[in-house]
C-alpha cells in the first residue's frame, strides 16, 4: 500500500521548513546588523538622534517640545517623517517588484546610504533607507521578525520565554527571535569602532555589507 504523499514527505517537508526557517534568521540578523551599522553611526554623527530607533526619537521628541525646544523638536520631527515615508516607499517598492522585492528594496537601500556618504553622512538619506529596509523582509519561514528595531523582538522573546518557563509552550522557537537582535548589537558595535577611528567614512561599512546583501539575494529565494 502506498503511504499518502503528505504522510510519505512529512519529514522531508519539516526538515526542509527548518533549513529555510534557518537560512531566513540568519539572513534576518544580517539586516538588522546592518540597521545596528547605519543606526550607531547616525546616532554618533547626530550626537543623540536616531536614523532607524523611532521609538526613541519619539521620546526625544516629546521631551524637546516638552522642554520649549521647537528647533530640535521639528529636527526629530522631520527625522520620523522621513522613516515613515521611506517605510511606505518601500512597501510600494516591495509590491512592484515581487518575487524580486528583497533585490529591489536592497538596492535602493545601498544606493540611498552612498548618496548619504557622498554629501558627507547626511542623515535624510539614511533615516529614509532604514524605513526601506523594513519592506526587505518580515518573516523567516513562520517566525516574524524585526530588522530596524529590537523592542518587539525582546517583548517576543521574553513572552516566548515566559510561555516556556509555565509550560505553556513547548520548543525552543522563541530562542529564534534573538537572532536580529544578536545581528543588530554586532553590526552596531562594528560601526561604532569603525566610526571612533575614521570618522564619517565609517559609513562607507553598511554600503558594502548592502551591495553583498543586493547579490546575495539575487541569487537566492527571495523570504517573505
Amino acid at each position: 500500500m502506498t503511504k499518502p504523499t503528505s504522510a510519505a514527505h512529512g519529514p522531508a517537508r519539516r526538515g526542509g521548513d527548518l533549513m529555510e526557517a534557518a537560512r531566513g534568521l540568519a539572513l534576518a540578523a544580517m539586516l538588522a546588523g546592518l540597521a545596528g551599522m547605519v543606526d550607531a553611526i547616525g546616532y554618533l554623527h547626530l550626537r543623540g538622534l536616531f536614523v532607524s530607533f523611532m521609538s526613541g526619537n519619539s521620546t526625544q521628541l516629546a521631551a524637546a517640545l516638552g522642554q520649549g525646544d521647537p528647533a530640535m523638536a521639528a529636527t526629530i520631527a522631520e527625522l520620523i517623517a522621513l522613516f515613515v515615508l521611506g517605510a511606505a516607499a518601500g512597501e510600494v517598492l516591495a509590491g512592484c517588484t515581487g518575487k524580486w522585492h528583497m533585490t529591489g528594496v536592497l538596492s535602493v537601500v545601498a544606493l540611498l546610504l552612498t548618496i548619504a556618504a557622498l554629501l558627507a553622512t547626511t542623515p535624510e538619506p539614511m533615516v529614509f533607507a532604514m524605513g526601506v529596509l523594513n519592506s526587505s523582509m518580515h518573516r523567516a519561514g513562520n517566525i516574524p521578525v524585526s530588522l530596524t528595531f529590537v523592542t518587539g523582538v525582546l517583548v517576543r522573546f521574553g513572552q516566548g520565554l515566559g510561555n516556556f518557563l509555565t509550560r505553556r509552550a513547548t520548543g525552543w522557537n522563541w530562542l529564534a527571535q534573538a537572532a536580529p537582535w544578536v545581528g543588530m548589537i554586532i553590526g552596531a558595535t562594528i560601526s561604532a569602532v569603525a566610526y571612533v577611528r575614521i570618522g564619517d567614512r565609517a559609513v562607507w561599512l553598511p554600503i558594502a555589507l548592502a551591495s553583498v546583501l543586493v547579490a546575495c539575494s539575487a541569487a537566492m529565494r527571495q523570504p517573505d
